[in-house]
Parts: structure tokens; sequence; C-alpha cells
């Protein structure tokens, strides 16, 4: 089995970013994603331009921009200019909106409205036309192919997205359980659309943390566990393997949810907090989306995971000591590629 790692960098520190992506390739990870939310970090194409400049091997690109907030021809030209700068390392990853649309007063994008972007994009990028909201676009075509990935996590999105998308960033959770639920899912939607679904390029969105023991992993990644379960559970309860007596404490925590606080810590981690404050949804979703402990557990939980069926995990590094991570999880990138 082959392991591959990405991780996405909150950009909390736009003078120490160029360090962080140097760091972050030497320790052997495949992959960066860029933060896209206007209202809560630098510009997503600002940071592509500082990963274009100080790496040469790893693969980078939005995780995840979304319909509402970035007009086609925006993001076609933001993904193609990064492409110029680093040719055959430039991917595009596509969601709903989350913290991004909230910010901007919006509601989130609906499948059929990704979708329609996605062909927008991939027409513009591809053909240099592509029709939009009853208009036609027009650009100048790339010769570069730049792979979009979207994020899925409800069963609908993730048919969807083994339909239209290069590849699928799952966030149904990293249990053996939620992995084999999800491929069933993708297997199904790639078939509908005449496809393989081993075509398709698989990542799983969790947290991680490389600490002592996993209790203390999951105390530090309490805000990170609590935004993924809300981007995962935020449109619907439905279809997504929630024990029934956990409902009631996953709508407080949905309709509590402070999104000017999304995956922040320390004194601004009041997402964290509040589910600290729900010990069964805290078990039920730590135990969900949480890759942590100390190196050998980790190894362990990832090695269970690639038993159901995945093998390339990308993590998200919001917490303020992200290089110490990134240099901590070397060792577990080292003993599994």
């Amino acid at each position: 089995m082959s392991f591959h790692f990405g991780i996405s960098l909150v950009c909390d520190d736009t003078s120490a970013f160029p360090d962080w992506v140097r760091t972050v390739e030497r320790c052997g990870f495949d992959r960066i994603g860029l933060t896209d939310s206007p209202a809560l970090y630098p510009e997503t194409y600002v940071t592509g331009v500082l990963c274009a400049q100080n790496t040469t091997r790893l693969q980078f690109g939005p995780r995840v921009t979304n319909p509402i907030t970035r007009h086609p021809i925006v993001t076609a030209r933001g993904i193609v200019s990064l492409a110029e700068l680093a040719p055959g390392r430039v991917l595009l990853g596509m969601g709903t909106g989350d913290s991004a649309a909230h910010s901007a007063g919006k509601r989130r994008a609906t499948l059929r409205e990704v979708e329609l972007y996605i062909a927008a994009v991939r027409g513009l990028i591809r053909d240099g036309r592509a029709e939009y909201e009853g208009e036609t676009l027009t650009f100048d075509p790339s010769e570069t192919d730049i792979p979009i990935y979207m994020a899925a996590s409800g069963p609908k999105a993730l048919r969807k997205a083994a339909a239209i998308a290069d590849g699928i960033i799952v966030g149904t959770g990293v249990t053996s359980e939620a992995i084999q639920a999800a491929l069933d899912h993708i297997r199904a939607g790639a078939a509908e659309a005449g496809r393989d679904w081993r075509d398709l390029d698989l990542w799983w969105l969790s947290g991680c943390r490389v600490e002592e023991d996993r209790a203390t992993a999951e105390e530090k990644m309490l805000s990170v566990s609590a935004a993924i379960f809300n981007a995962h559970f935020r449109t619907s309860l439905e279809g997504k393997a929630l024990p029934e007596e956990l409902r009631q404490q996953a709508t407080n925590l949905l309709d509590r949810y402070d999104f000017t606080h999304h995956i922040k810590h320390g004194a601004r981690a009041t997402n964290g907090e509040l589910l600290a404050t729900m010990p069964a949804l805290r078990r039920h979703v730590t135990d969900r989306y949480l890759i942590g402990g100390s190196p050998e557990d980790c190894i362990r939980q990832l090695e269970r995971a690639a038993e159901a069926g995945a093998s390339q995990f990308w993590w998200t590094a919001s917490f303020p000591d992200k290089m110490e991570f990134v240099t901590r999880f070397a060792p577990v990138i080292a003993a599994l590629h």
C-alpha cells in the first residue's frame, strides 16, 4: 500500500509562509492546500504564488474555493496564472462554500451550482469558452490540464463528485465504517456516469495531531474536529451515519457554530469549547475525524484506514505550532512511504 499526504496551511502569518512551505516539502508531504476564506485569511492566490516560488516538487492549489465568492473567469485566471509559475504542479479544489460564503452573507452553493461552475471553469481553461448563467464566457485557453477536485461528504455530494470531478476530497471521516460507506457512494456515482471510480484521485480529509498520547491530541484538535463536523452536517443530518441519540447535540452544535472563530485555537477556540461541553458527541466526532496520538498510534490508525480503502490523507494545520506538527509527522511519512 502506497500512502500519500497533503496538508492545508491556514495562513495567519504571510511573511512566515515561504518558510512553512519549504518545511512541508522537506518533510515529505505530497501537496499543500491553500485556504480560501477571504474574511478570515490572506488571499489564496497570493499564498499560491508564495508556494510556487518556494517549492519545487509539491502539488498545490485552493482547498477549496467555491461558486459563491468568485466568478468562473476569476477562478480560471487565478489557477492558470499559478500553473504558469509551477507547470504540472497546480490543482483546483472546489466546494459548496463554508466559512467563505457565510462571511459574505451568502448561502452555500447547491450541488447543481457546483456542477455548472466546475463545467464553466473547465471549459474556460481547456477550450477558452463556456456557458454560465445564460452568458457565453470567453477566455484565453490554457495548454495546461489542471485537475479539479470536489470536496464532498454527504451521499449526494459524493455521487455527484464521482460523476464530474477528477478527484474527491472525502470528508466523511476516517473510521473503517465511514471509509467503506463513502466508497460505496463513490462507486455508485461513477457507475451512473459511465466512469471507472478507480480513475478518481481520492483524498481523505481529517484532523491529525502528533502528541504523546491520543487524549492530548484530541484535546488540542477540538476546533478542527468541530469544523469538519460542521462542514459534513451543516446541510443535513440524514444519511451520514449519525447515531440517533446524538442528533439533538449535533443540532445544538450546528446552530451555535461561530464562523468568525472557524478553526481558531487558543482564546478564540469557541467552537472547540462548545464541542467539549457535549461529551457523547465529542467522542463520536473525535473518533471519526481525527488521526492522533504518538507516531506509532498514528501509523496504526492510518494502516487501519488503508485496510478499509483509504491511503491518501489531507490534514488541516490551523494551530499556532504548524511547523512543529509538520516536523513531528515527518517520521510517520517516512515509515509509510
